[in-house]
């Protein structure tokens, strides 16, 4: 034995199975997608891979969709593919965290007097109530009609609606003359 090696005998090479290198690409949702949840056909390395958002995925979160990445070699796993997700700006609603955020117009009669009004969510419309003497600005929190929380099926954040008085325009003599009184009144 020389140096701790018997002769004749030879030491054969082991192929070292490696795993496969990782991918990463990116995907835009609308908020409504984000909301609903949907799915996405990501066409990478000559493959078509169908991955499925759950539903409350946050901007610029990463999916790790495992053994999609390039293929391992000697008998190793292969890469994983990490998709980031973008959430697209919406016209009418903020998202923060998992609360959404709107603006309501109301006109000026029904912020003093009260009363209801109609309102478009992600879930579909609903009925506000406006209380009497409804100031400018004033938030209206609706519960669990914002975001749903990522992999939680039943949580759902809130849906915050700033109110915002809308004054009559082009208002009649009649009626210049009423609020004429209604503002002596107030003296």
């Amino acid at each position: 034995m020389l140096f701790g090696q018997r002769s004749g005998q030879r030491r054969g090479r082991r192929s070292v199975a490696v795993k496969g290198e990782d991918l990463e690409t990116e995907t835009t949702l609308s908020l409504e997608e984000a909301y609903h949840g949907t799915t996405r056909l990501i066409r990478l390395n000559g493959q078509t891979i169908r991955v499925t958002i759950t539903p409350g995925v946050a901007d610029q979160q990463m999916l790790r969709i495992a053994g999609k990445g390039r293929a391992g070699t000697s008998g190793g796993p292969n890469g994983d593919l990490y998709l980031t997700v973008k959430i697209a700006p919406h016209p009418e609603f903020q998202r923060m965290v998992n609360d959404l955020h709107c603006v309501l117009p109301v006109e000026l009669y029904t912020a003093v007097l009260g009363g209801k009004t109609q309102i478009k969510t992600l879930k579909g419309k609903v009925t506000v109530d406006i209380p009497k003497g409804t100031p400018n600005g004033k938030e209206l929190r609706l519960r669990g009609l914002g975001m749903p929380v990522y992999a939680k099926k039943s949580e759902c954040g809130n849906l915050l609606v700033k109110i915002d008085i809308v004054l009559p325009e082009h208002l009649s003599e009649e009626e210049m003359n009423l609020f004429g009184k209604l503002a002596a009144l107030r003296k």
